[in-house]
C-alpha cells in the first residue's frame, strides 16, 4: 500500500502547484517511505509516496502511458494482476510487471468499469488528459481510504488522508460538529462526511468522475446478502468454500517481498495462517500482541497455534502505560474520535513488524461479517424469536447464552427487558439488529456540551446512516439485513480504517484480508444462514472446514472480543502526560464539545482506587479524549518537515 494525493487547477499553469504537492505528498510520507514523487501536468498535479511491494524496480508512480498521457497515482494491490496482464496483452504494450501499469491498460481497454474485473483492494486517482477528467476509485469494502475535497472555482483536490489536503493548504481543518455526533452513536461518520469540514470520504465500492467542474460519484458493486441460498448441502459447500478461501490466501500471497501474518489466537487468524503456511512450504512468520492484564491477553492460543502450525512467532508484550502513550499517535494517523484504545496495540504491532523486516501481513478481518461471527448476529436472532412473544418471561433468559455473566435474578430479568428489549415492536425494521449496540454508544451523547449538543440537535446518526441504505435491503431476511449494516459501518467506517489501513500504514506496513475477497464475499451471502450460525454456534461451515487444519482446542474456545485497558491507560497511575493535559476541565472547555464539568467527574469516578468501571463509562472517557486529540493535533496542524518536503521527486512534465 502507499498514499496518494493530488488537485486539479487551472489549465495553463499555477505558479504555486509544484510546493503545494510537494508538501502534499510529504504529509503522508509514513504510508510510503520508499520513494515520494510529484508530478505537475497542465492542470492537474499528482503526488505519491511509495510502500514498495511488486516490481520492486519498475512500480515507481505517478506512472503515464506514453501514447495518451493518461496517468495514474494507486495505494493498493490488484491481485490479479497477472490474470489481467495476460488479457490485456494483445492491447496494451507492457513496460513494467507492476499492478499500476494493469490498471492504465485496463482503463484504456475497458474504461473505468475496469474495476469490475479488480479482485484488490485499492484507491487510485487517473488523469485523463484527451478530456481533462479526473477519475477516482476505491476498493469494494473500503480497505483503502480516498478523501476528496472540492475547492473554490470549481476545482477538486483528493488525498489518502485528510492531512494531505489540509498540508497542500487547501481546507482549512475544523471538526465537522455533525461527523462527530454520527461517530459517538455510529462508530464513525456516515461517508461522505468525515471529521472535518469540507472533507469527503469516498465511500467503499464507488467511483467518481470530475470534469468541468463537476463531480460524479458512483457506486460499481455492492454486498447482496438477498440472494436466495445454495441448497444445504453441506460437503459441496465445504468444498466451495475451501476453493474460493485457499485461492484467496494464494492471491494475497503474491509479493516481491515476504508476506508473514498476524496470529490473535482465534478461528479466523488461525485458519488464515494454517492456509498460508502450506501454501508457503512452512516459511510463515507470525506476529502477535499479548498484554499484561490477564483480561485481555490470549498468547497461550497463539503459542498453541504457532507451535501446532511450526510459525516463527513472534509477540510485542502491551502494558496500561504504553497503550496511553501511544494513543497520541493513534488519532493522528486515524483521523477520527474513537470510544475504544483497541487501534493503539496494532499501531504497536505494525512497528515491531516492520522492525523485524516485514512489510505485509495476512489478517482476519471480514470473517465474523461474512460467516455471523458476532454475538450482535447471535442477539438479534434471540431478539427476533423474543419478538413474537415480547412479554414472554423465558424468551430473554436466552441471552445468557451470549453473555453468561448475566445473573438470573428477577430484578436482573427486567434490566434484561430493559436493556434488550428495545424495538420489539417493530422487529422488522431496517435498524432493529443495531438498536441496542446504537443505545449503548448513544450514552456518549450524554456528555456533550450544551452549546455543542445544540448546535447538532437536528442530526439523527441512526437516520443518517439509515438513509444511505439501498430501500431494497429492507426487505432481505434479517440476519442479511444486520450483516449489511455491520459491513456498511464498524467494518468499513472502523475495523477497516481506523483499526486497520491507519495503524498498518502508520508504520509502512500493508495489510491484506482474504475473507473480503470478492468471491469469498459472493459465497457466504449463497450459504444458508442456517450453516453459518446453527442455532447460537457462530461460523459453523467455517469450523467445520478449518477441523483438521487449526488445533482442536481452538474450535472449541468460544468467542473472545478484541480489547484493550482504557481507564487504566488514561486515568490510572501510569497515565501519559498528555492525558492529564488534555482532560483537564479548562482543555476541554477550550473544544467545546464536551462538558468539562462531566468530564472532569467522569475522570474522578474511574481514577478513585477500587473504582468499577462500566463500559459505558470508559467509552465516554475515550471519545472525550481522543476528541481533544483530534483538536490538538489537527485544528493548529504542523506542516511536515521541510526535510521531507525537499525528499518528494519532482519529475519532469
Amino acid at each position: 500500500m502507499c498514499g496518494i494525493a493530488g488537485f486539479t487547477f487551472p489549465a495553463g499553469g499555477d505558479a504555486g502547484a509544484a510546493r503545494r504537492l510537494r508538501r502534499m505528498t510529504a504529509s503522508i510520507k509514513h504510508r510510503g517511505p520508499d520513494a515520494q514523487r510529484a508530478l505537475v501536468l497542465d492542470g492537474v498535479g499528482l503526488g505519491h509516496t511509495r510502500l514498495s511491494i511488486v516490481d520492486l524496480e519498475g512500480g515507481h508512480q505517478p506512472m503515464r502511458d506514453t501514447a495518451t498521457g493518461l496517468t495514474v497515482v494507486f495505494n493498493g494491490e490488484i491481485f490479479n494482476h497477472v490474470e489481467l496482464r495476460e488479457q490485456l496483452a494483445g492491447h496494451y504494450a507492457f513496460r513494467t510487471r507492476s499492478d499500476t501499469e494493469v490498471i492504465l491498460a485496463a482503463f484504456l481497454t475497458w474504461g473505468i468499469d475496469c474495476v469490475r474485473r479488480f479482485e484488490g483492494q485499492w484507491a487510485f486517482a487517473l488523469w485523463d488528459p484527451r478530456d481533462r477528467t479526473l477519475w477516482l476509485s476505491r476498493d469494494r469494502v473500503g480497505i483503502c481510504p480516498l478523501y476528496y475535497a472540492e475547492l473554490p472555482g470549481g476545482h477538486l483536490a483528493f488525498g489518502s488522508e485528510a492531512k494531505a489536503l489540509f498540508a497542500g493548504g487547501l481546507v482549512t481543518p475544523a471538526l465537522d460538529a455533525r461527523g462527530l455526533k454520527q461517530t459517538f452513536q455510529l462508530w464513525s461518520p456516515v461517508a461522505p462526511r468525515t471529521s472535518f469540514e469540507g472533507v469527503c470520504l469516498l465511500p467503499p465500492a464507488h467511483s467518481a468522475r470530475f470534469r468541468d467542474g463537476k463531480l460524479d460519484v458512483f457506486r460499481y458493486w455492492d454486498l447482496d446478502f438477498g440472494v436466495t441460498p445454495d441448497a444445504a448441502d453441506a460437503p459441496r459447500l465445504l468444498e466451495e468454500l475451501g476453493t474460493v478461501l485457499e485461492r484467496a490466501v494464494r492471491l494475497r500471497l503474491r509479493a516481491d517481498v515476504p508476506v508473514a501474518a498476524y496470529l490473535s489466537g482465534g478461528l479466523d487468524s488461525s485458519l488464515l495462517c494454517a492456509l498460508a503456511q502450506e501454501q508457503l512450504g512452512g516459511t510463515l512468520r507470525t506476529f502477535s500482541v499479548g498484554f499484561a492484564h490477564a483480561r485481555f491477553d490470549e498468547r497461550q492460543h497463539q503459542a498453541t497455534v504457532a507451535e501446532e502450525l511450526r510459525t516463527r512467532h513472534r509477540v510485542v508484550e502491551m502494558r496500561d502505560g504504553d497503550i496511553g502513550g501511544l494513543v497520541p499517535g493513534v488519532i493522528f494517523h486515524a483521523e477520527q474520535a474513537m470510544m475504544r484504545s483497541a487501534p493503539a496495540p496494532f499501531l504497536r504491532l505494525s512497528g515491531w513488524v516492520r522492525d523485524n523486516g516485514i512489510r505485509v501481513v495476512l489478517t482476519g478481518e471480514g470473517s465474523d461479517e461474512m460467516f455471523l461471527g458476532y454475538d450482535l448476529f447471535k442477539e438479534t436472532k434471540v431478539r427476533q424469536f423474543w419478538a413474537r412473544h415480547p412479554a414472554s418471561k423465558y424468551r430473554p433468559l436466552l441471552l445468557r447464552r451470549l453473555y453468561p455473566t448475566l445473573s438470573v435474578s428477577q430484578q436482573n430479568v427486567e434490566l434484561l427487558r430493559e436493556f434488550f428489549g428495545m424495538g420489539l415492536d417493530a422487529p422488522e425494521s431496517l435498524g432493529f439488529s443495531h438498536l441496542v449496540r446504537w443505545a449503548n454508544s448513544g450514552r456518549i451523547l450524554r456528555f456533550l456540551a450544551p452549546e455543542f449538543a445544540a448546535r447538532v440537535a437536528d442530526e439523527d446518526p441512526v437516520a443518517s446512516v439509515l438513509r444511505t441504505v439501498p430501500k431494497h435491503v429492507a426487505r432481505w431476511r434479517p440476519l442479511a439485513r444486520a450483516q449489511y449494516l455491520e459491513a456498511k459501518t464498524l467494518l468499513s467506517g472502523y475495523l477497516l480504517s481506523a483499526q486497520g489501513d491507519r495503524m498498518l500504514l502508520g508504520n509502512a506496513v500493508e495489510g491484506r484480508f482474504p475473507f473480503l475477497d470478492t468471491a469469498v464475499m459472493e459465497f457466504a451471502a449463497r450459504v444458508p444462514e442456517r450453516l453459518r450460525l446453527k442455532g447460537l454456534d457462530e461460523k459453523h461451515l467455517l469450523k467445520r472446514f478449518a477441523r483438521g487444519k487449526v488445533p482442536a482446542s481452538i474450535l472449541e474456545r468460544g468467542k473472545f472480543p478484541y480489547r484493550a485497558p482504557i481507564a487504566g491507560a488514561l486515568v490510572g497511575p501510569d497515565a501519559p502526560a498528555w492525558a492529564r493535559e488534555l482532560l483537564a476541565p479548562e482543555a476541554v472547555a477550550k473544544v467545546g464539545v464536551f462538558d468539562a464539568r462531566k468530564a472532569e467527574r467522569l475522570v474522578a469516578k474511574l481514577r478513585a482506587p477500587n473504582s468499577t468501571e462500566s463500559e459505558a463509562d470508559t467509552m465516554a472517557l475515550f471519545a472525550i479524549a481522543s476528541t481533544q486529540l483530534l483538536a490538538h493535533h489537527f485544528l493548529h496542524p504542523r506542516p511536515p518537515p521541510q526535510a521531507d518536503v525537499d525528499a518528494v521527486v519532482l519529475e519532469a512534465a
